[in-house]
């Protein structure tokens, strides 16, 4: 027998008993009428009767019809307006057509999602001489590159007083820029990168690229601090922890001009190729590509350059030497060029597809890309699968109800506004509106459309929409760490790297197929390329405005005021460039000296 004869079967059962204590009830006040009776009050095995067969009756209904024919949210937005399905107050029961209709924020926070399946090379300890030549060759022929990275700790948070830390001088948000940069400088000399992800974007045609993603695994080998909410974080999405403990490319941070000697020679092979991996970088000459991405490049500069200056005036100096072509900011970009939206990366790398998407179907230039994955078959494990461990339910943070419901009583959307505007939520799974990327833009589009024929004011500064109504953005609250953007999507589905034949597929064709229960990982490869996907979408659509925002860098709490990459006449470079640039010349003319000694090939 089927589960909807059953629950028929119930709903008709509990109807006939609440018919029954009908008659009951009228029978009883007529007998208590005819004999006179004061108190006309129904006995209480009455009431109940008719209460329970009532309940009984209304959940068999709502679950057998509802469960069994579920109303998906597409066809609602594509029917009703915004306010038409979700303001209504039976929203939460039943719609129009007497059907029960399941509530958007229950739906998974994945659902319907679709992302571009990632593709990209894992480069540790055990492949990274095979693969080094590799990546230099993809570093020379891009067109631009676009670096993210992972590090242990953003600031100094709850340290011993054992150590004996001024925190005044760690204090990454402070408004004075030295200030800053002396905290910042703190940070990267203590704690450690663990991944590094580089994505070369090298044209094919116009607005076309092939897409080389590399997810460098790091292990330093300094003693370092440990921030536990990073650690935590990138534990809870997916990070093996315990095989960049075996696997991670080791090095050693800060040095300079040379990495400091080690019992093993493995390392020191290791550390040297990491390095000159950013040497490669430094010796193309291509425009750098970075989201949020002050702390990156501190960290890359400590970890592979040499020991920040002491001087940000310096450090920016030196900037503008190792990268000519200049370094832009997608975030700093974003937030100039289309005021008034998002502007964490997740949201930005959604938006981007749809843009292009819109653009190719009008006939318009589009972006193209094509993702390749570079295989070795010298090792049997130099691609190898990821396994990683369903993420268990995290046990959860106890909120006061009331909050909750106070704040949900303000929103009349049926997506989270405050992540929709920021990237995350206080609330994280406790909240009831969506935290689906996709979906909150379907619901702005649609919003867009609706208020297309309202005249809307032009507003530059930081503003969100809230309600229709523009709001100001506190900056100091707007924008979350920098260990968190990726986070800021509510997981994104990802697809582990397999070893396969080469991948080639279009980006911008969006998987409809994506694995529901895939585990949601986030690796800095994939950061990496969203970052030059939206680099590249907006070159498109702003074309020489983006060269106006070259070598402004997103500060933290301070989106108004970034960090000038800029010569300054008062500022020289630091003894540390001095140095690694001799070597950087020395090693260039080295493989020059060898290329010029190899024999022709046949």
């Amino acid at each position: 027998m089927s589960a909807k004869l059953v629950l028929q079967g119930i709903a008709v059962a509990a109807f006939m008993a609440m018919l029954h204590s009908g008659y009951s009830a009228r029978e009883y006040l007529m007998y208590s009428k005819s004999i006179g009776r004061q108190d006309l009050s129904l006995p209480i095995e009455i009431v109940l009767e008719c209460l329970v067969s009532l309940a009984i009756m209304t959940v068999a209904l709502v679950v057998g019809v509802g469960k069994l024919k579920p109303i998906s949210y597409e066809a609602e937005m594509k029917r009703y307006s915004i306010d038409g399905v979700f303001s209504r107050p039976s929203f939460q029961a039943f719609n129009h057509r007497g059907r029960y209709l399941r509530p958007l924020v229950d739906q998974p926070a994945d659902s319907g999602a679709k992302t571009a399946p990632a593709v990209y090379t894992d480069v540790t300890r055990e492949n990274i001489q095979a693969l080094f030549s590799d990546i230099s060759k993809q570093i020379s022929q891009a067109s631009f590159i676009a670096i993210d990275s992972e590090f242990t700790g953003l600031a100094l948070s709850e340290a011993s007083l054992e150590f004996g830390f001024n925190t005044a001088e760690w204090n990454t948000r402070a408004t004075d820029m030295r200030d800053m940069y002396k905290a910042m400088s703190n940070v990267a000399k203590t704690h450690a990168l663990v991944s590094l992800g580089l994505s070369t974007f090298v044209p094919t045609g116009d607005n076309a690229y092939h897409v080389y993603n590399f997810n460098l695994l790091l292990q330093e080998q300094n003693t370092h601090l440990v921030n536990p909410a990073s650690i935590s974080f990138l534990a809870q999405n997916g990070f093996d922890l315990g095989k960049q403990a075996l696997q991670g490319i080791r090095y050693f941070s800060g040095p300079n001009p040379m990495p400091l000697e080690s019992r093993s020679a493995d390392i020191n092979i290791e550390g040297e190729l990491v390095r000159k991996v950013l040497f490669a970088m430094i010796q193309a000459k291509k425009p750098l590509v970075v989201h949020n991405g002050l702390f990156d490049l501190a960290y890359l500069y400590q970890s592979f350059f040499g020991p920040l200056p002491d001087s940000y005036e310096s450090f920016v100096f030196d900037l503008t030497g190792m990268f000519p072509a200049g370094v832009f900011d997608t975030k700093f970009i974003a937030e100039k060029l289309i005021p008034g939206t998002a502007s964490y990366l997740a949201y930005l790398y959604h938006k981007s597809e749809r843009d292009q998407r819109v653009r190719r179907e009008q006939g318009n230039e589009a972006l193209a890309v094509k993702l390749t994955k570079i295989l070795l078959y010298e090792k049997s494990d130099a691609e190898t699968k990821r396994k990683i461990q369903p993420k268990k339910k995290q046990g959860k943070t106890k909120l006061d109800p009331k909050r909750v419901e106070e704040v949900e009583k303000k929103q009349y959307k049926p997506y989270c506004e405050h992540f929709a505007a920021f990237g995350h939520c206080m609330f994280n799974d406790q909240c009831r509106r969506s935290h689906d990327i996709n979906f909150i833009l379907d619901c702005q589009e649609k919003e867009a459309n609706e208020s297309s024929t309202e005249p809307e004011a032009k507003d530059a500064g930081s503003d969100v929409r809230q309600n229709g109504k523009r709001k100001r953005v506190d900056e100091e609250n707007a924008h979350p760490s920098k260990i968190l953007k990726a986070l800021n999507i509510n997981p994104k589905k990802v697809p582990v790297s397999q070893k396969s034949e080469p991948t080639s597929l279009e980006t911008t064709k969006l998987d409809d197929n994506s694995n529901n229960n895939t585990t949601a990982y986030h690796t800095a490869a994939y950061d990496a390329f969203m970052t030059g996907f939206i680099f590249a979408s907006l070159r498109i659509q702003h074309g020489e405005a983006l060269d106006m925002l070259k070598n402004r860098i997103y500060r933290m709490g301070r989106g108004a005021e970034p960090l000038l990459i800029q010569a300054s006449a008062y500022a020289s470079a630091s003894t540390t460039y001095h140095q690694t640039m001799k070597l950087i010349d020395e090693i260039s003319n080295q493989e020059s000296v060898i290329e010029s000694t190899e024999p022709p090939a046949d």
